[in-house]
């Protein structure tokens, strides 16, 4: 007994040592950060991502770092990926798109349906797990309400509780199915940031074919396919092209 509440202990410890360590290296790196010294602010972050931290603070604080250093590849890829933790994070959204405002490509966006954008606005709203959470919930909810009305004799409670089941249960397929369906769209789209200087789009995956057209460092491709060291990327405006793998960085 005694040797587990020992073992119990020295985990415990264990863990506050780590999220003190987080804290520390974080810390640090806010003041490198205030202090100019960019470089170390940035090993200070990368830290706590290399021991398997990640938030939306942390990307946050690299994406500004790397945007005082003028790498704005760097800075637009960890914006994105703070937004792949927070959808709608205000801060996030405002610094990328400063971000955006100092690449060279200006790439347009396709014309978007209201009515899915409005869909996916919602989706947006919370994360995949927090769906997945509501959905629960109101299963449980669902339950309750069933058993009153199962249970109970007075008809008049019957039907109200019917009532409550029936609406419990349809909110939990509703915020289910939404949180399905943005698992789906996460995994099926891959986005990453050009990384190299400048990069030729290719109408096939080798050197020999046409070039469509070319786009510089930090824009934001979405991966469709890949064929050995190839990528066939998709951007903003609808064109699509195979360029090196090598020259993208993904977004994950």
């Amino acid at each position: 007994m005694k040797k587990s509440i020992l073992f119990i202990c020295l985990g415990f410890c264990g863990f506050i040592f780590s999220q003190t360590n987080s804290e520390i290296n974080f810390n640090n790196g806010v003041n490198s950060y205030n202090d100019g010294n960019y470089n170390e602010a940035i090993n200070e972050f990368k830290t706590i991502i290399d021991n398997g931290e990640h938030s939306v603070a942390v990307y946050f604080n690299l994406g500004n770092t790397y945007y005082k250093l003028n790498d704005i590849a760097n800075s637009i890829y960890y914006y994105e990926k703070a937004l792949k933790l927070k959808q709608n994070d205000t801060d996030v959204l405002n610094n990328l798109a400063y971000s955006k405002n100092m690449l060279i490509d200006k790439v347009g966006v396709l014309p978007k349906n209201q009515v899915s954008e409005f869909f996916k606005s919602i989706s947006n709203y919370l994360d995949t797990q927090q769906w997945f959470i509501l959905g629960i919930i109101f299963e449980y909810l669902f339950l309750a309400a069933f058993l009153i009305y199962f249970f109970n004799s007075k008809s008049f409670l019957k039907k109200k509780y019917f009532t409550i089941s029936v609406i419990f249960f349809s909110v939990a397929i509703v915020f289910i199915f939404i949180g399905i369906n943005r698992f789906e769209n996460e995994k099926n789209i891959i986005s990453a940031i050009i990384f190299d200087n400048e990069i030729n789009f290719r109408t096939e995956p080798n050197f020999r074919s046409e070039v469509l057209f070319n786009l510089h460092k930090g824009t934001k491709v979405v991966l469709k396919e890949e064929l050995n060291e190839w990528g066939l990327v998709e951007i903003n405006d609808g064109n699509k092209g195979w360029i090196e793998l090598e020259s993208i960085k993904k977004i994950n």
